[in-house]
């Protein structure tokens, strides 16, 4: 089978390796993967930012969104079937801490986990791979053609799931919300937020008619651009009233303290953005910090996502596709054949979500 793999460490390593098929052993299932999604993660691999291999291995293999079809299990598995859409969970636990004991990877204490594609577990950008069952996520024939955005839902999921569990501290009737940042994660966040009765708005680097700013008017949200001066920007800002709710998933760190300034309060920041350059900034740490305290605010980051996260996403699939119908389909908007990986690991600000076609 051909794999896309990276030497982790190495800039643009990424390549084409022949390598045979996994075997598996009772109990773990053979996946025959449709299609991977490709995000900032993979890109900052390929450029050597970070990545682990597995033990004894050079190489990694990519991908972390991945879409597969069960082609076989082992004797032992249970509550799958040959054909059916599987979607696999990204973070395995690490041996030791008491949360990723009880099931909580995603809030593992150590940092001794694996991650699929990342960290020491290679990935599905293959055309087979192997898991246990546990790791597999079941998904409905009918939402076979968008699961692969079941991951990036899993962390928006996981965001809202983690803001209503940190405001029980008070009582908390959140209206507004402002998600910067118009890639999958944004937009998957404004949907879930607008299906669940919110005033939802979009900030984007992009000036509005593009494909962003119309998935974002179908869906009943409000488009804001970046791209306005910064005086008109705050303004804009300012005309949302008491902002309940920020998801920052824009991938620039001078937007996460913006989000701790807009914050309203009472508010809740949630960070998404992996930004692992060397950026620097300056910034009002005074105005921050005294609005933060006396306006009861919440900052958080959240990475990864638990499985409850992902079997809510499943419903959440079901209903996005049933209220907005086409909608979900637009976002996968470059399909890229897996001999062409190439072009996948280019950025274009014309993608919302790129995918490699494998099978």
């Amino acid at each position: 089978m051909q794999a896309l793999a990276v030497i982790p460490g190495e800039k643009y390593s990424a390549h084409l390796r022949e390598m045979p098929t996994p075997e598996i052993s009772d109990d773990e299932v053979l996946v025959r993967s449709v299609r991977a999604g490709v995000c900032g993660t993979d890109r900052e691999i390929h450029e050597g930012l970070y990545g682990t291999a597995p033990f004894g291995k050079e190489y990694l293999i990519l991908g972390h969104e991945s879409c597969g079809i069960v082609e076989k299990m082992g004797k032992n598995v249970v509550g799958l079937s040959i054909g059916q859409h599987v979607v696999r969970t990204v973070r395995r636990p690490c041996p030791r801490c008491e949360n990723c004991n009880h099931g909580s990877n995603d809030m593992c204490s150590t940092g001794k986990f694996t991650e699929s594609g990342i960290k020491e577990l290679d990935g599905c950008m293959a055309e087979y791979f192997k898991d246990k069952s546990h790791y597999l996520i079941p998904i409905p024939a009918e939402l076979g053609e968008v699961s692969v955005l079941l991951e990036p839902l899993s962390v928006v999921e996981k965001a809202l799931r983690q803001a209503y569990k940190l405001q029980q501290r008070l009582v908390w009737n959140p209206r507004t919300a402002l998600v910067i940042g118009a890639g999958p994660i944004g937009l998957l966040q404004a949907m879930l937020l607008v299906e669940q009765g919110w005033d939802v708005s979009v900030l984007a680097r992009s000036p509005p008619g593009n494909s962003k700013s119309k998935i974002v008017a179908d869906i009943g949200a409000t488009y804001l651009s970046a791209s306005a001066s910064s005086s008109s920007l705050e303004q804009r800002i300012s005309t949302l009233g008491n902002i309940d709710f920020i998801v920052e998933a824009s991938g620039d760190s001078q937007r996460a303290f913006d989000a701790m300034r807009w914050a309203g309060n009472n508010g809740v920041v949630c960070l998404t953005s992996i930004t692992p350059g060397k950026k620097e900034l300056s910034i009002s740490g005074d105005a921050i910090n005294l609005n933060a305290v006396l306006g009861n605010k919440v900052f958080f980051g959240t990475v990864n996502a638990h499985r409850t996260d992902y079997y809510q996403g499943v419903q959440s699939l079901r209903r996005f596709m049933e209220r907005w119908p086409g909608v979900l389909p637009r976002m996968l908007n470059h399909k890229i054949p897996l001999m062409h990986y190439e072009q996948a690991l280019q950025p274009s600000s014309h993608d919302i979500k790129v995918t490699i076609e494998i099978s």
